[in-house]
Formats: structure tokens, C-alpha cells, sequence
């Protein structure tokens, strides 16, 4: 449906343009210099102004349901929801390859057997200098 939409979108772009690019231009000195024609339309329209107008009034409801039609699409709503989901799916196998890796190498964090003393061996703690 997004495809027939968009498609016909730039058709009626296209035609639009085209039907402005052939018409005559009515004034010559601007906005509000007339040549006898009123500036709110008395005079008769042709038959190429009532296709402008019909195809602009067709352009804008194109625009209107292509925003609307953004909404109804299935899949994620915005740019942070795309990378979440691409995390989420790249998370799993990486946390994989690390806990294979882990069993594999042996552990380097061997608790050596406790002081004489009784206090244990770490490398953390700073030896004591008290005699028992």
C-alpha cells in the first residue's frame, strides 16, 4: 500500500509541475500589479487553473496519508527502538564467546593457603608487623 501511495505521490508531483510550467502567466509586475484581473479571481477560470487546483488539493491529501500511514506500519517506532533491538540481538553471542572463554582458561585468582598468623592472603591486605 506505502508502494501504490508513494508512486502515485510523485506521478501527481510530477503532473503538477508540469501544469504550472504551461500555463501563461496572468501578471507580469508581481503579486499585486494586475493587468485588469481581480486579485481574488472575478474573472473565469480556465480549464488549466481547475487542474492546478484539483491536483494541488490531490497532492496535499498524498502528503497527509503518507504521514498517516507511517503509524500503522509494523516495527519499531523510532531510531532508539532500532538500536535496542540490535543490541539486543548482538548481546547474546558475545556473552557466549565470553563464558566459553572462561571455562576454558583456568582460573589466574587461586586463594594460596592462609598466613601462619591466621589472616588471609590477599594481595590487597598489607602484612602485619605483630608477633603472636
Amino acid at each position: 500500500m506505502t508502494v501504490i501511495v508513494t508512486i502515485l505521490f510523485v506521478l501527481n508531483a510530477v503532473l503538477l509541475i508540469g501544469v504550472v510550467l504551461v500555463q501563461q502567466p496572468k501578471t507580469a509586475g508581481g503579486l499585486f500589479s494586475g493587468t485588469g484581473q481581480s486579485l481574488l479571481g472575478t474573472s473565469g477560470k480556465t480549464f488549466w487553473t481547475k487542474f492546478t487546483t484539483i491536483l494541488a488539493g490531490t497532492f496535499m491529501v498524498l502528503c497527509l496519508l503518507m504521514s498517516f500511514m507511517h503509524r500503522f506500519e509494523k516495527g519499531p517506532g523510532s531510531v532508539t527502538d532500532l538500536l535496542d533491538k540490535s543490541q539486543q540481538q548482538a548481546a547474546p553471542p558475545a556473552q557466549a564467546a565470553a563464558s566459553t572463554s572462561a571455562q576454558a582458561a583456568p582460573n589466574p585468582q587461586v586463594n594460596p593457603a592462609p598466613r601462619k598468623d591466621g589472616s588471609p592472603n590477599s594481595a590487597s591486605s598489607a602484612p602485619s608487623n605483630s608477633k603472636p
